[in-house]
């Protein structure tokens, strides 16, 4: 076969070009570290790895998620922490002016800051997250949950919680609703409240109650009405919620137990004729509400011992849902916590997830450099060697022989 001179130089020159070329390929392999630079090196891998960085990506789009919701957990715990604070301090003032030696106007001025705790309360449960949204309004986070109208506090949020995806089978809640914290506080104690009639004009303070026999109790409100006998003396009578006589005309004996339907409350101090008080099934209350009423009996507290006892039973109501309010405060946050740790348990699964992804990405795309650089070498001998025999036999000719 014959070789003309012009396929000589093209057959020549394409083997150097494809040398370069090797050699450019393995240089940028070296400078950029992966072995795949173009889908076409390896059209498996190339799709292999770019399935696993997808997978990446939405993994650490979970990790941001995670956090964001802790960011806006540790904003709402850091507010409970304020909201208790403030409901011990309401507390404390509760106990000074239930005092027996607190006068009307130690009263009113207890009221005073009383009221301005409400304030800090209503302050704190209208709390945002820092980018406008406010903490406890629900899935309505831009209206302000909680206000004032007619003297009322009115919710104008939503029950709903917001939910954040953290990992691939795993959502979080990242708060709670104004209603679940603020509006649903157990009330009463041992399952029942105790109040005194709003028209009493004795000197009758109410118990708590005390279930002694929970079996018994099957009616979800008693009514104590006491009247006076024709000889001066004070009895009551027990009805229950149907009308029904649970035990009539019964010697009132001050401090000594009432008992009926396996309850028992104890009343201090003397009623007067036409004096009630009730018993019913506790359920639940304002916070806002209950502080509320107890600013406005602090506010219209009278000398002397007028209304003393309608004060004290407000009084004593009031401490029974700032304690209940605590304990209910505590299970939220415990509840917060238990979300925390279950963020950060999510978040290292995630992270133990991208790292064996990223492995896995690393064995197939990256370079083994100490190939890489055999390669190199190999080219380099390869491209010298083409140009030099080019460099020999384009120098040949038949006049050298002549």
């Amino acid at each position: 076969m014959r070789v003309s001179t012009s396929l000589f130089q093209d057959l020549a020159t394409n083997r150097i070009l494809d040398q370069q070329a090797r050699l450019s390929d393995i240089q940028q392999q070296l400078s950029t570290g992966r072995r795949i630079l173009n889908p076409s090196d390896d059209p498996a891998g190339s799709a292999r790895a770019l399935d696993l960085a997808k997978s990446i990506d939405t993994i650490e789009s979970y990790n941001r998620n995670a956090d964001f919701a802790e960011s806006r957990m540790n904003v709402e715990e850091s507010a409970l922490t304020e909201v208790g604070n403030v409901i011990n301090r309401i507390r404390e003032l509760a106990v000074q002016a239930n005092n027996a030696s607190a006068t009307a106007d130690d009263r009113q001025k207890i009221g005073a800051e009383v009221r301005e705790r409400l304030d800090q309360l209503v302050a704190l449960a209208n709390s945002t997250d820092g980018n406008g949204e406010y903490l406890f309004a629900g899935l309505s986070s831009r209206n302000e949950p909680f206000v004032r109208r007619n003297g009322e506090y009115a919710y104008e949020g939503d029950q709903g919680t917001r939910h954040v995806q953290v990992g691939p089978n795993r959502q979080i809640e990242t708060t709670h609703s104004g209603y679940e914290v603020f509006l649903k506080v157990p009330d009463g104690s041992n399952g029942y409240v105790s109040e005194a009639g709003n028209g009493n004009t004795g000197t009758g303070i109410v118990s708590a109650v005390n279930v002694a026999d929970a079996s018994i109790a099957n009616d979800p409100v008693y009514d104590i009405s006491f009247s006076e006998t024709p000889g001066g003396a004070m009895e009551y009578t027990i009805t229950d919620g149907s009308g029904g006589t649970v035990a009539a005309n019964v010697a009132y004996q001050e401090g000594e137990p009432i008992a009926f339907d396996g309850l028992e409350i104890s009343i201090e101090g003397q009623p007067e004729d036409g004096d009630s008080f009730t018993v019913d099934r506790a359920g639940t209350t304002s916070l806002f509400q209950a502080v509320q009423r107890f600013t406005e009996a602090l506010e219209s507290a009278r000398p002397g011992t007028d209304g003393a006892a309608d004060f004290i039973n407000t009084g004593n109501r009031t401490l029974e849902v700032l304690d209940n309010a605590t304990e209910h405060l505590l299970g939220i946050r415990a509840e917060l916590g238990g979300r925390l740790n279950r963020l950060d348990q999510e978040r290292d699964a995630n992270d133990a997830a991208v790292l064996e992804l990223k492995t896995t990405k690393s064995g197939i795309e990256d370079l083994d450099y100490a190939k890489a650089v055999s390669d190199l070498n190999l080219s380099l001998t390869g491209l010298r060697a083409a140009q030099q025999s080019y460099t020999k036999i384009q120098g040949l000719s038949l006049f050298n022989y002549l």
